[in-house]
């Protein structure tokens, strides 16, 4: 009987073996553009796809940038601490409706970056913008001192790919860009350690030297997003410490600031740390951030820094502020036309 019993066991896990091996074959054939639906949440389930940077182009579609989670190997992950060393190869996804989705395919690795470090990965947290006929596409690595820098790729189509600039933008430091336009057409880039500075017309360059954020708080870890609703400025960041929230914002009259905080908009997700994006699509507000919770059906052993995306609806007060997301499996409904 015991003899059997093993062999049971012996059959589950060649079986187990072979659906994993399968599903990761599967995920290799995947050719792009690659079509999907997305009926609740996480939306992107093929990939492991981390800090959503979402637009709505002159095409009318939404697009979110998103970098890529891949597990770092044990004695990288000992020196650095973490597992998000080998984060490498943003991809971009379009919409029309929030349920038929496309994904275009990589768009920058850091093979492509000149003056990225020599080992590669480090492809951290992207924002995407554009401005005069160009896609610009922001992003974080480390130079070859290991140093974090800020460069940017362009490219005349919002899919790409993007071609990188020879260097790292002068005068940046730190992670998580994002650019925000402003009705004036003059664009600002958050950065680093809750850092502002405008950019000069070519868009590749600061126009001055970055100046610090007053949020009216002392809770910034990452992830800057700046939106825009009714003439107000509303500043937001994530604090991946808060074992409750991770989502904060504060609201001002000037993309400089100063802010008044507001508090929380977003709980601590699942096995992630917020990184959210917040945009207005036909007519609905929506807050899209990742988690790191989502199970094995990509086939792989373990879930250890492998985040994926999610969205759900925004609402605002009459006063303006935000009402705190309510985080679902369902995620959003598909927009009829």
């Amino acid at each position: 009987m015991k003899n059997l019993n093993y062999i049971s066991i012996f059959l589950c896990v060649i079986q187990i073996t072979f659906v994993c091996a399968q599903t990761k074959n599967e995920i290799n054939k995947i050719t792009y553009p690659y079509i999907f639906k997305a009926e609740s949440n996480p939306i992107f389930t093929h990939i492991r796809t981390a800090d959503p940077d979402c637009h709505v182009w002159k095409d009318g579609k939404l697009w979110v940038y998103t970098s890529q989670d891949h597990d770092s190997d044990p004695e990288t992950k000992a020196k650095v601490g973490h597992g998000y060393s080998k984060m490498d190869g943003y991809h971009v996804f379009s919409t029309e409706n929030m349920v038929d989705w496309t994904d275009y395919g990589e768009i920058l690795h850091s093979k492509d970056v000149p003056w990225g470090c020599d080992d590669g990965g480090w492809m951290w947290a992207p924002g995407a913008t554009y401005k005069n006929g160009i896609y610009y596409l922001y992003f974080p690595s480390m130079n070859k001192e290991m140093v974090w820098k800020i460069g940017v790729a362009t490219s005349k189509n919002p899919q790409g790919p993007f071609v990188a600039e020879p260097t790292y933008m002068e005068g940046t430091s730190g992670i998580d860009p994002m650019c925000f336009i402003d009705d004036d057409g003059q664009a600002y880039l958050y950065f680093g350690d809750a850092l502002v500075a405008k950019l000069s017309d070519d868009m590749l360059t600061l126009a001055e030297e970055p100046r610090k954020i007053d949020y009216g708080h002392d809770n910034f870890r990452e992830g800057p997003y700046m939106h825009k609703r009714e003439d107000v400025y509303y500043y937001s960041w994530t604090d991946w410490k808060d074992k409750v929230d991770q989502g904060y914002y504060a609201m001002g009259n000037s993309p400089y600031g100063p802010f008044k905080y507001k508090g929380a908009v977003n709980a601590k997700a699942p096995g992630a740390q917020d990184h959210h994006s917040i945009i207005e699509f036909k007519n609905q507000w929506y807050y899209f951030y990742h988690v790191g919770d989502y199970t094995n059906k990509l086939g792989e052993e373990g879930r250890g820094y492998r985040r994926n995306v999610c969205v759900d609806y925004l609402y605002y007060n009459n006063d303006g502020t935000m009402k705190k997301v309510i985080q679902t499996e369902n995620g959003v409904q598909e927009l009829i036309k």
